[in-house]
């Protein structure tokens, strides 16, 4: 844990800014600094949360509330309390949880940055507990309203994955789509149970009935979801391969000679021209790029990802560090980055 004390107005801003624009703050978030941060903040959630839900049940606005105030105290107070807890147990669990998920999409698998993306993603339980009260105004529109707060969680984590984590882009892609799938497959199978349990007392004469025949529903239902989930993962699968096939690589030489995918042997060639007369050369790859340029005694390099704009620290790195750090970036092997000392610029 860093030695520095809590910065509640930054809290403030980090929740606002993770709900509000997810895309920009996963990007920007700093992915270590110690777990200090990321449990006080996975408390304050869980306390919000619990507050919320000792206020419902107390009002007996809340779907778990007793049916006596006595009782519905005591479920509050309990659900208080266990929210609490729960938020500091779910936090380390969901960094493992989402460490197998970045995996699975080649992503990040260092725990700290996925406990901070789970922390983040915490700032959805107090409203998700806000909004509990219309469970107790009705049973389906609570459901309904869960069921939006569990897609824009899916839509944050999945912001989460490409921008804290690293994870590429198709693959998080499908696995969103993937869960948003099951969790309207869920949604439609919890209803079904809670309508079945709710007629079993008065009907129980046509009990066997109603369940095949519900039964038949929820199958159909199933089949429909999963076919167009499948729909759904390919359409993504052959838009990812579409984009792939459009994001290329582009070399830009001082002299004004352009290359679009350039080659091994094309870059190594270029690069080799490098002189005071053709004194840079930039490789891009949509909005990332890395640039060299001749100085006095040797050469300088900068580059630019969604993490900032960086220039090496040195001015006299040798043409072969240079023509071995544009082929790695070429190939998409981020170990280029480890060759250099780099320092963060303003451009």
């Amino acid at each position: 844990m860093t030695d520095q004390g809590f910065n509640f107005s930054k809290f403030i801003e980090d929740s606002k800014n993770a709900l509000v624009r997810p895309r920009e703050y996963f990007a920007s978030m700093p992915v270590s600094g110690g777990l200090g941060e990321p449990v006080i903040k996975a408390l304050i959630y869980g306390t919000v949360a619990g507050i919320f839900i000792l206020l419902w049940s107390l009002l007996h606005l809340s779907s778990t509330g007793g049916a006596f105030l006595g009782i519905g105290s005591a479920v509050g107070v309990m659900a208080f309390i266990w929210s609490v807890i729960s938020a500091l147990i779910g936090l380390f669990i969901g960094g493992v949880i989402i460490l197998v998920i970045s995996a699975i999409c080649s992503g990040s698998t260092d725990y700290e940055a996925n406990v901070r993306v789970v922390a983040a993603l915490m700032v959805l339980s107090p409203i998700n507990a806000f909004l509990g009260f219309f469970s107790g105004i009705s049973v389906i529109l609570g459901i309904l309203i869960g069921l939006l707060v569990n897609l824009y969680g899916i839509w944050m984590l999945y912001h989460a994955l490409n921008g804290s984590l690293k994870a590429k882009p198709g693959s998080s892609k499908v696995l969103a789509i993937v869960l948003a799938a099951l969790v309207v497959l869920f949604m439609i199978i919890g209803m079904g149970t809670r309508s079945a349990v709710k007629h079993y007392g008065n009907k129980l004469d046509k009990l066997a009935t109603q369940y095949e025949k519900m039964a038949d529903e929820y199958t159909k239902s199933a089949e429909k979801v999963a076919e167009e989930a499948g729909k759904n993962v390919q359409e993504a699968m052959d838009q990812t391969a579409e984009e792939s096939e459009e994001l290329i690589y582009q070399l830009e030489m001082a002299n004004g000679d352009m290359f679009d995918n350039p080659g091994t042997k094309t870059l190594s060639k270029e690069l080799d021209n490098l002189s005071a007369e053709n004194e840079h050369a930039i490789l891009s790859h949509g909005d990332d790029f890395i640039q060299a340029a001749v100085t006095d005694d040797g050469f300088l390099m900068e580059y630019r990802d969604n993490s900032g704009y960086f220039a090496s620290e040195a001015t006299n790195l040798s043409k072969d560090k240079v023509v071995t750090v544009f082929l790695l970036f070429l190939k998409d092997d981020p170990s280029w980055k480890e060759m250099i000392t780099w320092e963060k610029t303003e451009k």
